[in-house]
């Protein structure tokens, strides 16, 4: 998960600037995202593909279906009503859907996305018996393979990658390729690739891509793109 905050006083100082330029943009965006989102970055950072659990993947597969197109931070509120109204991916996919879709309305009335969890929670635990680590290799260890799954597509593949410990890929989000527009880069994975050399050469720990990624994000998200739409297409 990586809920927002709301945009405070305190954070207008580290505001970002397109005309910084895309390394000087992310040398402040990773002192903003530090600053204010350390916890949650550190977090994802330490998450392991080969040790994630089926409770880790579906509470993470919930998120992203459920802030799909939807505010983080409401989502991040009703994440803790929403696992307990879908329980984990046993005692989901055990119940009727009509009897599930009862509780979780209460919470949250979109039934597209309620199906959709669902659905998975019945593919995690009714797929021909395969074991958790061959089900994880065979579904989940690519974005490409995690857009089988229902309401992950070929954007929230690489958010859900991410999320899981596939911190390589870079999800190709409307700020991001916003940014990379602008500068003249030619797409978000080079953008992202610079900006970590670049963070490297400065005597910093390498970070996966994913991380760049996450830290442009919140920054992004925060301080909004909207000029730099605008500016690009003039």
């Amino acid at each position: 998960m990586e809920p927002r905050q709301s945009l405070s006083v305190a954070m207008q100082s580290y505001r970002p600037s397109l005309e910084d330029g895309p390394l000087k943009y992310f040398e402040k965006a990773y002192i903003f995202a530090t600053q204010f989102y350390n916890e949650q970055i550190q977090q994802i950072w330490s998450v392991k593909f080969d040790d994630v659990t089926p409770e880790h993947f579906f509470r993470e597969y919930i998120w992203v279906v459920h802030a799909t197109g939807f505010n983080a931070k409401v989502v991040a509120k009703m994440m803790p009503r929403l696992v307990e109204a879908y329980g984990n991916h046993r005692e989901c996919a055990c119940q009727l859907f009509e009897s599930l879709y009862i509780r979780v309305s209460q919470v949250c009335a979109h039934k597209g996305k309620a199906k959709s969890v669902h659905s998975t929670a019945r593919y995690i635990n009714d797929n021909d018996g395969l074991t958790w680590g061959k089900f994880k290799e065979g579904y989940l260890s690519t974005p490409q393979k995690l857009t089988k799954l229902a309401f992950i597509g070929p954007i929230t593949c690489y958010h859900l990658a991410r999320n899981i410990g596939l911190l390589e890929f870079v999800k190709p989000d409307l700020h991001l390729v916003r940014m990379a527009k602008y500068w003249g880069i030619k797409d978000c994975d080079e953008m992202c690739k610079m900006m970590r050399d670049h963070h490297t050469s400065q005597g910093f720990d390498p970070m996966p891509l994913g991380i760049v990624d996450l830290i442009l994000w919140y920054a992004a998200s925060t301080f909004g793109t909207i000029d730099i739409k605008v500016a690009g297409e003039r």
